[in-house]
Parts: C-alpha cells; structure tokens; sequence
C-alpha cells in the first residue's frame, strides 16, 4: 500500500505514527523540546525507555557517536554526516522533530537520507511525500469502508467511510465487534486460502442487525501481499441495502404484475388520459387487440368498444376529465358489442391516485355486470306486471266494497263454521291472494301451526260470544305467498242480512312494529357487548345533571368503583375530589357547547402508583333533531403513544447533539490546518513571523475551545477554557505555566455561554502570550489563579516583569493585537480588567460575572426546558388544554 523506499528510515516520511509499530526496526521520535516523544512497539521491547525521557539521559543507550549527532541535529538543524560503524539512521520529520532508526539486528543500518547528495535527498523527500499526500487522500476519499491490516490482527490504517459503516475500528481486529469480524471473516481461518498475487477476493455479506430494519454490508477482502513475512490484507465494506431493497421491489412488482394479469376485473393504469400499462382482461372487455391498448387514449378506446361516436363524457371537460383534475371517483357503466353480436355491460370505474397535475395518475377498472343488468330488466318486466294485477284488483274491489275496500284495516267475514264469505282489499293484501281464492274456504288456511291460533277457533268464539260482544287478539298469520307476520285485531260476533250469524274480524299487520322493535332489542343487546368488550372506557351520562347512565367495566376502574352498578346515577361529584369534579364539570358544559362536533380532552390519571395519559373524546346525543338529552364520553390509554413520542424527540436531540459536536470537531481540525499553514508561512517570511506568532496563537486559542466543545453536551465549563488556553500557550512557546484553582465553598459551576467561549478565549490567550513575551525571566513559569467564587469568576496571571511609568489599560486603545484586542474582545457588562506590578511581579486580573458566566446546574435545567416539547406541539392541544388529576 505504500511507495517503496530505499531504507527502513525512509518509510517514515510515509507511515502514520499509528503505523510505526508495524516498523521491525526500533525507531524513537525527539520532538524539538529534546525529549523522547514516543518508542515504537519494537523500541519498547528492545529499549528500557519512556516516552518524556531527556536527550542527556539517552547517551548510555545511543553512545557517544550516535548521541553527538542527535545533539548537533536538535541544536543546528543539520546532522553530523554518519561515520563507518554507526548503528542507526536519522530523518528529519519537520516541525523541529527528528526520527531515530536503529537497526533490528547487528550489522550495517544501510543507505540513508542524510548520506545521499542534497539534491538526490531533497528531491526523494519531495517525492515520497507526495506519493503519501495521494495515498492518503485517495484511502480517505473513496465512498466505501477500506481497511488494512496483517495476519496478526494489527489494523494499519482504516479510512472514515469504515468508521461511518461499522462503528470506531480498533487498533486491534480481536478487539472488534462481531460484525466487522464477521465481514472480514477474522479468526474463522478462512483468510488462509487467500494467496499473495493471485488477486482472488473473499465476499460475504452481513445484516447490521436482526430485522427488517438492518442496513446490508457487502465486504471484500483479499491478499495484498507479504511485509517481513507477514501477509497483508486490504478490505473494502460498502453500504448495499439500496441494493437489496431494490431486489425486493422488483420481487414484489413481479408478485403484483402476476396478481393483475390474473385478476377477473380488468386494470389500466393512466397517465392523464394515456394507458401506460394494462393487463390482457381489459382489452378483450373493450374488444382492442393484444397490445394496443398501451400508449392509447383510454377516450377513444371506449368510443372504439362502445361502437359509439365520441360523447361529452369522454370530453377533456367531461366526468373523466373532471374526476382526474379533482381527484373524484368517475363511475358509469358501458355496453360493448363482442364479436358474436351479444351485449355485454361492464361497470367503469376511474380513480386518481396521484397529485393533480398537466398527466395525474390514475386507475381505471372494468368488471363484467352483464348477469346483473339482465336481472335488473327482468326484475323491472315483473314489477310492471304486478303493477297492472294490482290495479285491477284495486278495480275489482271499487265495484264491490267500496266503502270498506277504501279502509286500510284488513277486514273478513266468517259465518258460523268458520268459512270465509268476503274479505277486503286490505285483508286480501294481507293474505296474499284474490277475493276468489278465499270465498268459500275455512279461515285457518292462512292460520300458522299452533294450536290456540284464532283463526282456528272461530266456532269457539261462536259459542262464547253474544251479538255485539268482541274479543281483542294477537297471532301470526301464514299468508298465501309463503309470508309470515304478524296482526292484532278484534273479533265481533254481527247478525248477517240474512239473519244469520256472522263474525267480522278487523285486523292490522304489525310485523313491521314487530321487527323494528326485535331489531331495536338486538342492537341494544349487541351495542351492550360492544361496550363491555371494548378496551376503552365508554360512559354515558345524562346532559342535565352529568349523572352515569351507563358504562363499562374499564370507565368503572377510572370512576374508582369495582362494579359498574355502583356508578349508575351518580355525578361526578360523587365521584371525584371537589377539583377534579369542576374539571370534568367544565369539559362536559365545553363539549354540550358543540352539539354538532367532537370536544377531545386529554387527563393524566395516577393508578397504582403509575402515571397513564387517557385521551377522553366527548360527543352530545340527542333523539333526531331535537334537545340534546345525553353525553357520550370514550377514552383510550394513550401512554404507549406518548412514551413513543418522547423516546423519538429525545432520540432527535441526541443525533443534534451529535451532529453539532462532530461540526466543532471538524471546525476545530481546519482552524489547526490553517494555524499550521500561518505558522509554515511565518517559517518562509522571517519578517513577519512576529505578527504572524500572534494570529497562530489567536487561531489556537479558538480550536481549543471548539475543542472543548467536542464531547460535551452542555455548556463549555470555565476551569476547562483556562486550562485549555493555558496548555496552548505553554505548547507554543515552550514556557511553563503553573495553573491554581481555588475554589470557594458553596460556589456554583461555573460555565461561559456559547456566545461568550471565544472572546474569553482569545483574552486569555492574549494575556498569558503577553506574559511569556514580557517576562522577565526565562526560566521563572507564569502563574495563574483561578477563583471559583460565589458570585463571580476571578483569574489572575503574573509575570516576573514591571510596567512603565504612567501606565494604565484604560488608555490603551482598541487594536487586532495585544491589550487592545483584550479590550476590544472583554464583555462590557460585568467584566473587568485590570493590571498592576510589585516587587518584579506583573498581575492581570479578568474578572468575569454574571450573565458573562452562568451557573452550570441552572444553565443545564434551562437547556432541557428548552429541549422539551412545547404545549403547542401536544396531540392533544388541538382541542384543548390538557387536564391532570388523580384517581
């Protein structure tokens, strides 16, 4: 993966320092502080060093020759030139930093940089680092996961992109998770096969996690080759569920194109009025070839299938028109002549089914009626039929019974044995038959089974009654046409004009009632099971007075009761504490206010020591249009729903969070980019190093509190600015800062809002520069007290100097650089700075209050205050304020 070198010390100006304990030489890093930085893994086992370790103390190691040109490197910037016998090669690092290669082994070290020519060194350097910059660009930039790593489970280098599809990648595979393991097939013995050159891969493919929501990860290794006997191998891990969904729809639309084509209704789908796809069944309803119905204009396909020419309603205006512009439903039924001259009728139906637009979608389906509508005209020919026997007999009976035929009661008269003598219109209707079917005949032939019926009786009745006596009765009656239903009537004994008895029966049909009242009974019982089985709370209270008319088990838990008969006809007075009864009071008079619309509440009930939230949805009822007389309460347990609600927005906040840290992250590496970049300038223009010192440490002072920033949820804490700023300064100018916190008791945690970090940042970052420039001493440190107060946050830094005659900060004026820049950047409310000297001591004192610094604790509880939802975006605010009690 890396460019060749001519020794083991070249590799340095191409290796991360991550890969230097992949390196068998031992090899050391001197920063420019002359201190041992860091042992690389074959350093450490074969050295007793630490990192931190003094150049002086690394003579007994190095010797005398390999010490003096270490020394003279730090010193002069140019290393002695390497004499015969030396054990070890020195590259430069830049930056002050020098690489120190000891051989793995006795012998020669070999051909280094510092023993090539000038030229030939500069110009390699050059080149290996720019093979290095592209290496690395390249490894960084490819859209997919990369990683490289050797047999024994050492990762060399791993780009971003892998760190986005799996998770942080350790230096170590057996460290790893089980599925960048699973992808790599690490410790399953199955990298064995692979062989250097032979360019074979190892595929596997792997589900993030168990269910349907899982991504796909595609991973690829194979062997890149050998590095001191070791093979190497290079991954690539991509992201494939697009690729996977993809399968999946088109399984899925191969699935519903099988269920179209073999459906019995015909299908086309529109795009405007274009047929874009339809299955074989709508063509042959419309009578059109295989095929031709695709691209064509649904319009003058039914003009073709009807043989009609075109019609308004196949217009760009028309119904079908209309129905694709808003979105409607356009249904009407069609007759279409087959080729063997039949009809047949087929119900049309077109849906838009996509946003409107110049080309809406839509649906249009064909189903065969031909056998219904030849049944409705059948249907049709018998009702005129029996129009026309109707009239007739209505005729009939004019001529006969007038008067009586004109009464609606069914009417019959029976003589002595029971036989029919004349019935009425209304009777005849009731008996399903002609006057000549029943003259002459007993009356019980219309007469059901049972043994007591009436119309069996009527000899009975003969003997029991006298002239003008009658007798009230209820039965059903089995008419000739195979109804039954039910009557109530009356039975009168009469005297005929003949002097013969007679009995009249005058009956009504009630089976209506009957059915009504049987229908009106069975959905009273069916809502009443409905009501107890429902898995909310159903109540009905009156509207007057709210009293509980009725309610199932899960509204008597909420009324407190056990039973629901122990809520019946009480209020919610005598239910509730006095509050929660005027809550509920209040709600009802609400919802009796909107007679016509649905009043919803929404109440916090504390039950066995859980909190649950209940959505209550009122509604007035009222018998057809008059007075409303009862209210109708439901609720449903929505605590599952709201917990849902909060576990999404806390999971919201916590990718913000994530996403603003991973922003200061990337602001914080680009200001150190660019520091870099100032300082390699300062480096080229001596002239202007100085000025361009300042801008670094400004620049720094800013990437460290974007720095502190990353990580941390809340707001950036004072103690962690000082310390950082301080730290900086003492990197950059290599002098010592002693820092000392004191800390009042009773004092709150200080923090500096997010308005505030920088300019506090780049104050102190001027003040402690100032002090290592002017002080007096060299080897004195600069001190810096921090005072954690109870009502303000006191910094004070001294330096071993003095101040000239007359000085005062208010007479300095606001400039991008020293003590202006600190008066231009402090706060003007409720901060202050101050200077002063004695006895060789110069002090400056920031001193910082509140709303500069806030308290930690109360700042945190604004945040999540700020952070939780707002009333307004409650489900529930919609129809009104939410209400809270306990039962």
């Amino acid at each position: 993966m890396f460019a060749p070198a001519p020794s083991a010390a070249a590799d340095l100006l191409l290796l991360p320092s991550a890969l230097l304990d992949a390196l068998s030489d031992p090899v050391l890093v001197i920063g420019p502080d002359a201190r041992l930085e860091r042992l690389n893994r074959a350093a450490l086992r074969r050295l007793a060093l630490e990192p931190g370790t003094a150049l002086a103390d690394l003579r007994p190691v190095l010797g005398d020759r390999l010490h003096a040109r270490l020394h003279a490197a730090l010193v002069g910037d140019r290393p002695l030139p390497p004499a015969p016998g030396d054990a070890g090669a020195l590259v430069a690092l830049g930056q002050g930093r020098w690489a120190l290669v000891l051989p793995a082994a006795q012998g020669p070290a070999g051909p280094d940089l510092a023993s090539l020519p000038a030229d030939e060194a500069t110009a390699l350097r050059e080149q290996l680092e720019r093979l290095s910059h592209e290496h690395l660009h390249w490894f960084e930039s490819v859209p997919v996961g990369l990683v490289l790593f050797d047999a024994t489970g050492l990762v060399l280098q791993s780009n971003v992109r892998l760190a986005q599809l799996v998770g942080e990648v350790p230096v170590d595979l057996g460290e790893a998770g089980a599925l960048l393991r699973g992808l790599l097939g690490w410790g399953e013995g199955v990298l064995d096969s692979l062989q250097p050159g032979d360019g074979s891969w190892r595929v596997c493919q792997l589900q993030e996690s168990a269910g349907q929501t899982g991504r796909w990860l595609r991973a690829r290794v194979r062997c890149s080759g050998l590095r001191q006997g070791v093979r190497r191998y290079l991954g690539l891990i991509e992201d494939c569920s697009a690729e996977h969904q993809r399968d999946q729809a088109e399984q899925m639309l191969e699935e519903l194109r099988g269920i179209v084509e073999s459906s019995p209704v015909g299908i086309a789908s529109l795009r405007g009025f274009r047929v874009v796809h339809s299955n074989r069944r709508f063509e042959r309803m419309l009578q059109v070839p295989a095929g031709e119905a695709l691209g064509a204009d649904i319009r003058r396909l039914l003009c073709t299938g009807t043989g009609e020419a075109a019609d308004t309603a196949y217009d760009e205006d028309g119904p079908i028109g209309a129905a694709l512009a808003d979105g409607g439903l356009h249904e009407t039924e069609i007759e279409v002549r087959g080729d063997d001259g039949q009809a047949h009728w087929h119900a049309l139906s077109i849906r838009r089914i996509g946003p409107p637009g110049e080309a809406p979608q839509a649906i249009a389906v064909l189903s065969e009626i031909t056998r219904l509508k030849t049944q409705q005209v059948e249907l049709e020919h018998l009702a005129l039929e029996r129009e026309r026997m109707a009239l007739a007999l209505g005729q009939q009976a004019d001529r006969t019974r007038a008067v009586l035929d004109s009464v609606l009661v069914g009417i019959v008269t029976a003589d002595e044995r029971g036989r029919i003598l004349w019935l009425n219109r209304s009777a005849r209707r009731m008996f399903g038959g002609d006057l000549g079917d029943f003259l002459g005949r007993p009356l019980d032939i219309v007469a059901t089974t049972q043994a007591s019926h009436p119309f069996r009786r009527t000899v009975a009745l003969f003997e029991a009654l006298r002239d003008g006596e009658a007798v009230q009765f209820e039965c059903q009656v089995q008419a000739c046409d195979g109804r039954t239903f039910w009557i109530v009537g009356n039975a009168v004994a009469t005297q005929g004009l003949d002097g013969r008895r007679e009995m009249t029966f005058a009956m009504m049909d009630i089976d209506q009632r009957r059915q009504a009242e049987a229908r009106i009974a069975e959905a009273q019982s069916s809502l009443q099971r409905i009501i107890e089985a429902a898995p909310m709370a159903i109540a009905v209270c009156d509207a007057a007075t709210m009293a509980v008319q009725q309610l199932n088990h899960v509204a008597a838990g909420l009324c407190g009761v056990v039973a629901p008969e122990q809520a019946i006809g009480r209020t919610p007075e005598d239910l509730y504490p006095l509050e929660v009864a005027q809550r509920l009071r209040a709600d009802f008079d609400a919802a009796l206010a909107q007679p016509q619309g649905v009043t919803q509440r929404e109440y916090m009930l504390r039950r066995k020591g859980v909190d649950e939230v209940w959505d209550a949805r009122f509604l007035p009822l009222a018998r057809g249009a008059g007075r409303v007389d009862q209210l109708l309460m439901v609720a449903t347990d929505v605590s599952a729903q709201r917990a849902a609600q909060k576990a999404e927005l806390e999971a919201a906040i916590a990718q913000r969070e994530m996403l603003v840290q991973e922003v200061h992250h990337r602001i914080k590496n680009n200001l150190q980019g660019v520091a870099g970049l100032m300082q390699q300038a300062a480096n080229r223009r001596p002239e202007v190093r100085p000025l361009i010192a300042e801008v670094v440490g400004q620049v720094q002072a800013i990437a460290q509190v974007y720095g502190l920033q990353v990580g941390n949820t809340g707001l950036l804490a004072v103690r962690s600015v000082v310390e950082a700023i301080a730290q900086s300064v003492q990197r950059t100018f290599g002098h010592p800062i002693e820092l000392q916190l004191d800390q009042r008791d009773g004092a709150p945690a200080w923090v500096l809002p997010e308005a505030e970090s920088i300019p506090i940042a780049l104050t102190l970052n001027e003040l402690f520069t100032n002090a290592v420039k002017h002080s007096a001493s060299a080897e004195a440190p600069v001190h810096c007290r921090l005072a954690l107060q109870a009502d303000a946050v006191e910094i004070v830094i001294r330096n071993a100097g003095r101040l000239h005659e007359g000085f005062r900060i208010d007479h300095r004026p606001a400039t991008v650089s020293g003590l202006g820049l600190v008066r231009a950047l402090l706060p003007r409310r409720q901060a202050s700075l101050t200077m002063d000297a004695a006895d060789g001591w110069v002090r400056a004192t920031v001193r910082l209050g509140p709303p500069v610094v806030r308290d930690g604790a109360g700042a945190a509880a604004a945040a999540r205050q700020s952070s939780a939802p707002s009333p307004s975006t409650s489900p529930a605010t919609h129809a009104s304020a939410r209400q809270e009690h306990g039962v």
